[in-house]
């Protein structure tokens, strides 16, 4: 291991950056991590789902070392920022290197986890440099999407591992040993149209823009403000003045992304200079109380012409009482440590076209019954306004283990190499780690990572001078872990 270890992990990352990744699209991807296990002698299965497993011999000598899995995943979350273009199933994502960050170019930078896949790369082509047990090398696809490749991964490539370091984590300097259960939420109706009165002679499309972002879970509790949630508060303040109705509504751009921008055509019977007003007035207004976590919102509305249709009143009191209803940011801090979110919801997409209209809602607790109870009230207030709902297999909590022998080893090796002890957290974050604890409870499990700001979102950034020491971290801990016997 030398100086050059950032570059030759960055080398990695570009060939990942390369290659369009998006989640439920990783078929290239998973082709060139398959090639790059089979070009170096290494036995290597795809399974179904796409998923990489591949098998690295231990060191001679240490082959009776307790097997330790290395894990990434190889999707990501797309965004780009408003016109950009850009095809997330077609096109690259461009990198940009300065001295202290890695960025890139109008999208979000994928570092999320291809920065975790790019370093386990590294280590397996310079794994003679180091003394290490077997290994087993996880590349998971889905990730950012419903975990659908950590949940199919057939329980055998799980069994029989003592280790498993994950490598999805957001700060160098803190060890995760405990994470959020989620639920993916999906709530929808049949719409139906009518033509505007005549008498709604104003016609407007409202943007909201300049918003922030970030990821659902990661910066729930940092003050970002929802744009689908001021798209409403636009039309509620509309109506204390006159009539509405709503030609189409969209917003966000995934469930477990902030929403940092909507956009809606409506038609009114009060005067457009007014509707500026209220819009001016809102944003003046959220400026102030957003001043320092979220100060850049922008409202627009400009007239455009009459749409042909318009959502039917009652389609149009349903859908924005619906949206009023749901809960979407911190829903309660844990009683022992208020730093800490215990629960939350994120509605990150609401969508329409010709037949339906669509919300995604993504609840998180660091507790299984909290989610249980999102499920229910969710659901609940559908029923109220009409529409149907469906969900996904909830992700269960990863629970705190203090007694956890990975725990001690890697605070210990941190310690060592850096000068000062690694923070030890639970993250109100959904990590695949919970649904392998589930398929073999004895395994023995810590998140680590490199720091990485803005994840999801098209101000994500990867912090250079963590990339060596969080390799050598890793090295640190397989070198200990070699040195002990299954």
């Amino acid at each position: 291991m030398s100086e050059t270890i950032l570059n030759g992990v960055l080398a990695e990352f570009e060939k990942l950056a390369a290659i369009p990744r998006p989640s439920k699209h990783e078929e290239q991807v998973s082709n060139y991590l398959k090639r790059f296990f089979e070009t170096r002698g290494l036995a290597v299965v795809q399974d179904g789902l796409k998923n990489i497993i591949a098998e690295v011999p231990a060191s001679p000598g240490k082959e009776d070392a307790p097997l330790t899995i290395l894990q990434a995943h190889m999707d990501m979350v797309c965004v780009a920022e408003d016109g950009y273009a850009f095809e997330p199933t077609k096109d690259p994502i461009k990198l940009i290197r300065g001295e202290k960050f890695l960025e890139a170019e109008g999208t979000s930078l994928g570092a999320d986890d291809g920065i975790g896949v790019a370093e386990i790369l590294y280590l397996v082509d310079n794994r003679q440099s180091f003394k290490h047990g077997r290994l087993r090398i996880i590349f998971t696809t889905d990730e950012e999407s419903g975990m659908s490749g950590a949940m199919g991964l057939d329980q055998k490539f799980l069994s029989d591992a003592a280790y498993l370091i994950n490598c999805d984590s957001e700060r160098f300097g803190e060890i995760v040993a405990g994470s959020a259960g989620n639920v993916h939420m999906t709530l929808w109706r049949e719409l139906h149209y009518v033509r505007p009165d005549t008498k709604l002679y104003t016609n407007m499309r409202i943007k909201i823009g300049g918003l922030r972002g970030g990821h659902s879970g990661e910066e729930i509790n940092g003050g970002r403000i929802n744009a689908i949630k001021v798209a409403v508060n636009i039309m509620r303040q509309i109506t204390h003045r006159g009539k509405i109705r709503l030609a189409s509504l969209r917003g966000g751009r995934a469930v477990n992304v902030i929403p940092s921008e909507a956009e809606m055509v409506i038609a009114t019977d009060i005067d457009a200079e007014l509707v500026n007003e209220i819009c001016a007035k809102i944003e003046r207004q959220l400026r102030r109380i957003y001043a320092a976590t979220d100060p850049n919102i922008k409202i627009e509305a400009q007239v455009v012409r009459r749409p042909e249709k318009v959502l039917h009143a009652k389609d149009y009191d349903f859908l924005a009482n619906l949206i009023t209803m749901i809960h979407s940011g911190v829903y309660l801090m844990e009683p022992d440590n208020p730093a800490q979110v215990l629960a939350s919801a994120n509605l990150g997409v609401v969508s329409m076209n010709d037949e339906l209209v669509e919300l995604k809602i993504l609840p998180r607790a660091n507790a299984d019954v909290l989610v249980e109870e999102f499920i229910e009230g969710f659901d609940r207030a559908a029923r109220l306004c009409t529409f149907e709902s469906k969900y996904s297999a909830p992700l269960p909590a990863w629970t705190f283990k203090p007694e956890s022998k990975l725990l001690k080893l890697a605070e210990e090796v941190f310690t060592e190499q850096n000068g000062y002890a690694p923070a030890v957290e639970t993250v109100h974050m959904g990590l695949e780690t919970s649904l392998f604890i589930k398929k073999n409870h004895a395994l023995d499990v810590i998140s680590i990572g490199t720091t990485n700001e803005n994840i999801h979102s098209p101000n994500e950034r990867l912090h250079l001078d963590t990339v060596e020491p969080h390799v050598k971290f890793i090295v640190g801990m397989l070198e200990r872990i070699a040195e002990t016997t299954a």
